[in-house]
Parts: C-alpha cells; structure tokens; sequence
C-alpha cells in the first residue's frame, strides 16, 4: 500500500449574505412597535443619524433623501457607495493640518460642542396640551406589589416572610406557582444565611487601621462573620431561622387567601378548593362542589357525571347544582393582569375601502416611524477634515457611522416598499374576504406570493409573521389570510380557513347535553358541500383548541 500526498479541485457554488442584507432581513421582520424601538435605539447610538423634525423638512432635505435612495430600490440587495472614507487626501494638502494623533476624541469635541445651526437633537415642550403624564399603561408589576403588600400586613415571622417574598416573585400571569416549592425554599435558606452573616458583620466592627498597623493583615469582618456560629452571637444579635418545606407549605396556604384567593396554588384543584375555604360558610351546593373537588375530581375532569352521583350518592340534579357552583370560580385568579407584554395589537396595515366602496385601500402604518436622514453635522465634520487630520482611530469609526446612517435611512424606504408589495398582492387575492368576511377567504399559500412577487418565499414568511392587518372585520394577523384547498363537490376549492370556522360554528351551536361526534360533523359538512374526512374534522378541532365531544357534554 502506497502512502502520498496530492492535490484536486473541484467546482461548486455557494451563497454568502452580506452583512447589511442579513440586518434587513431582521428590520423586515420586526413589527411596527419593535422596529419604532429599534429606529429610537439607532438614533441614540449614532450621532450621524438624526430624526427629521417637522419644522425643519425643506427642499434641500427632500432632494437630499432622494439621492439616497435612489439606489436600487427594486431588488431586494443592498449596495450603495461610500462617499467618504475619511482619508485627509481628499482635500487639499496645501491647507494647514493639525495633527491629532494624540487625541482620538477629538471628533467627539467637536460633534458635541455648540453648533451654529442649531442643537441635533430636538425636544418637546412642556405645553399645555402635553399630556404625556395621563393616560399611563398600567405598571406591569403592580398585580405581584399589591400581593406583597397584603402579605406584609400579615403577622408572620420574618423568616416566614422573606419566603412569602420569594414564593410570589414566582407567581406567573394566570396567578399559579409552577415552581417546585423545595427550590423556593432552598433559594430562601441562602438568602437567610446572608443576612445572618450581615447582622454578624454589624456587631464585629471594623478596626481603623491607624490605631494599629498590624491590623491590615488581620481577617476582615465579612470572613469572621463566617467563622463564628450562631451560639457565638446569642444574646447578642437575632439571627434568622432557616425555613422547612413544612413552614413552607403553611406560608402557601397564607397566599392562598389573598386577594383574589387561590392565588399561588399549584394545580387547578388546588386553586378551586382555596377559594371555597376562604369563605365564611358554604352552601348546599358549595359543599357539593367541595365534594366532587376532593373526592371524584379525575371524574369529574372526564366528564363521567354518572360515576360522580354514585361515589357521592347523589342525584343528577344535585349534582348540577354542585357544577354551578364550581362554575363559578376563577380557575386563573391571576387573569394574565401582569403580562411581560402589552396586549393591544398595533396593526401594520391599515386595508379600507375607498369613498364608493368599490375598492380598497392599503396602508403601511408607518405614523410612528420617525423620517430620518444625515445629521448637518457630518458636513461640518467633512470641513473640520480639511485643516485637520484625524487619526485612524477616528476615520473608522467615522466611516462606520457614516455607513450605518445610510444604510438605516435607505432600510427603512426599502422595507416600506417590500412588505406594500407582498400586501398588494395579499389583499388581491383575498378581495372577497374584505368584502364579504370570513366567508369570502380563498386557498393562498406563501409561494402563490413568492410567485406573483417575486420575493423569496423567507422573505414573504418574514412580512407575514407577527404582522397584523387592520380591516373593516377587525385585526387579523396576515398568516390568517393564507390556509390549504380542500375540493368541494361543485369541483371548486375552499380555504380550510373556510372549514374551521363553519366547524366552530356547528360546535358553538350544538346542543350541549348532546354534543356532535367529529363523524357526525363530517357528515353534516359533506350534506353542504364541504368533503371533508371524520379525521379531518378531528385534526381542525383540535387546532382549533376544542375538546372532544365527551369532553364539551353538559347536564
């Protein structure tokens, strides 16, 4: 067997983003609120950019945009030209330069110093008309403060309240505990252990190292805090018991009758039977509700009403009593009232129909994005480069700034002319559906757009997603527009949009104490037309989150 060395070639192609290309992909992405912000953060972190103010919108400022973005303004790559790469060689050598190889901020002297044509950043006055302090968005913190503040009323010990603290910081928006109660408490016992050692430290005292020089090789308080014990310190400072999941448990059920009670618990039977122990008495039916909870609540959650009134000896009369009154409980006492998240939608196209109704309007919500361009400074700074010669550090980062602005500027028209283009396309196909409802939607897929468009099929995946359109029917999110073909009997095609929403409404008006099978749907949808399958039906109901029938049966 011989052993060598040799060399091939081969060919092949492959296909690099530049850059700039994969940040508007990301810009295109953004809904209107996420890219208001990113738009905020970019003018604050680049002196280059600013916001056109209205008082300052003129004709040198228009034809200056335009030869902005006169570049390419069709195709989805993004080139443009560097007018300016910092060197000194540009101007004239014959100018006296001063060199400033010693000062790399000398740029940012002179960009913030006073400026004859005005300050770069604009702010609005406090009128009378301001009314910014009205109106606020509820603080998302204050349904978990309004716990703490009802806990803090009550008489526990303050080893016990440290864990109160730590198990309501871990209550999520529906107001249950989904963390393990023993992790809180070993969370709590670390943070016991630091304030013991602090309480330690304050009665150990600090030695001023002038009354005596051989104390700065002497241990420092925090490490002797550690060395003693807690018998060391008794009598003399009160040090915090550690907590048990014991303790732990008995705090749980201390939350659990805030207000709203049930809040904290960890299951939803938890949860039911928290609020029926808060009340002062209970009735007939509470106590029939209490039962079902602690006795045949896996029957009860499968619906198997016979199974219940025999482990309870009870009639089914009874029985729908003690179901009403478990009815009208809050299964999520927390109601999602401190969601990380606003949920108010803010559309990204406005569709209407114009003054005759006859045709629709399309447009971009861009009312909140600031119209940007080149601060008037860069110019000044161009002139300063004339009788001065920045150094390397400052030319680059000049040229990045310069580069960053511009491209910002020419992103943002890009993007409005993108995601108007695929909507344009959108709404066409969709014209019944804007005219007529739901009812009027027809099969669209994202390469139908991708197509008509000539966009990359990603690139519609990114307009669509997260982006929501504002019609005479309500918001909708733009994915709602876009749904398979299911044949029908006539030999047309239907949205499966269609089919879910003609099956929500057969479930919707069912009778309850007999609910439709998905066989009996399938049936009842192909006497209309719709030939669709029993598994099918079953695969939309559940992507449409409704149970089985057993499940949606009532007494």
């Amino acid at each position: 067997m011989r052993l060598g060395l040799s060399l091939s070639s081969s060919l092949g192609t492959t296909q690099t983003l530049k850059p700039q290309y994969i940040h508007y992909l990301k810009l295109l992405q953004l809904p209107v609120l996420q890219l208001e912000q990113h738009i905020q953060q970019e003018l604050e972190q680049n002196p280059l950019l600013e916001e056109v103010m209205d008082d300052e919108i003129s004709q040198d400022d228009e034809s200056a945009e335009s030869s902005i973005l006169q570049n390419d303004p069709d195709t989805e790559d993004f080139y443009y030209t560097n007018t300016y790469d910092g060197s000194p060689e540009q101007y004239d050598e014959s100018a006296s330069q001063i060199q400033d190889e010693r000062d790399p901020f000398e740029l940012y002297n002179l960009t913030w110093q006073d400026d004859s044509d005005g300050p770069r950043q604009h702010y609005k006055s406090n009128d009378e008309d301001d009314d910014d302090g009205f109106f606020q968005i509820k603080d998302a913190g204050s349904f978990i403060e309004d716990l703490l503040q009802q806990l803090r009323l009550m008489p526990l010990p303050e080893s016990f309240m440290m864990l109160g603290e730590h198990i309501i910081g871990e209550i999520d928006a529906d107001g249950y505990l989904r963390r393990e109660l023993s992790e809180i408490v070993k969370e709590t016992n670390i943070d016991i252990i630091e304030e013991n050692i602090a309480r330690r430290q304050s009665l150990i005292g600090e030695v001023e190292e002038a009354d005596n020089p051989a104390m700065q090789y002497a241990l420092s308080s925090e490490a002797k805090a550690l060395l003693y014990t807690d018998d060391d310190f008794e009598g003399e400072v009160e040090l915090l018991p550690q907590v048990t999941l014991d303790q732990a448990e008995k705090v749980l059920k201390v939350i659990h009758r805030l207000d709203p009670p049930g809040v904290g618990a960890r299951t939803i039977q938890e949860c039911l039977l928290a609020q029926l122990a808060v009340l002062p008495s209970l009735s007939e039916s509470q106590l029939i509700a209490k039962n079902i909870l602690t006795e045949c609540y896996h029957q009860f959650t499968m619906k198997h009403y016979p199974a219940i009134c025999k482990v309870l000896n009870i009639s089914e009369e009874t029985l729908k009593e003690g179901l009403e009154a478990i009815k009208a409980l809050n299964p999520k006492p927390g109601s999602g009232t401190f969601s990380s998240q606003s949920n108010t939608v803010i559309p990204d196209f406005i569709i209407t129909k114009n003054h005759d109704g006859t045709d629709l309007l399309i447009q971009v919500n861009d009312g909140r994005i600031p119209a940007l361009q080149l601060n008037k400074l860069y110019e000044k700074l161009k002139k300063e480069a004339r009788i001065r010669k920045f150094n390397a550090e400052t030319k680059d980062w000049l040229r990045r700034k310069y580069d960053d602005a511009q491209f910002m500027i020419k992103a943002i028209s890009k993007r409005k002319q993108t995601m108007l283009h695929a909507m344009t396309y959108i709404a066409d196909k969709q014209r019944d559906f804007f005219f007529q409802g739901a009812s009027g939607l027809k099969p669209l897929i994202y390469k139908d757009v991708a197509d008509v468009t000539g966009l990359d099929i990603s690139t519609v995946c990114r307009i669509v997603n997260g982006k929501y359109a504002q019609t005479d029917f309500g918001t909708f999110e733009l994915r709602y527009f876009f749904s398979e073909a299911l044949p029908t009997d006539d030999g047309d095609e239907v949205s499966t949009t269609v089919i879910k929403d003609k099956i929500k409404e057969m479930i919707d008006t069912e009778d309850k104490s007999k609910p439709l099978s998905d066989d009996k749907i399938s049936k009842d949808l192909k006497k209309i037309g719709f030939n669709v399958a029993r598994r099918t039906v079953a695969k939309y109901r559940e992507q449409l989150k409704l149970p089985v029938a057993r499940l949606r049966k009532e007494l």
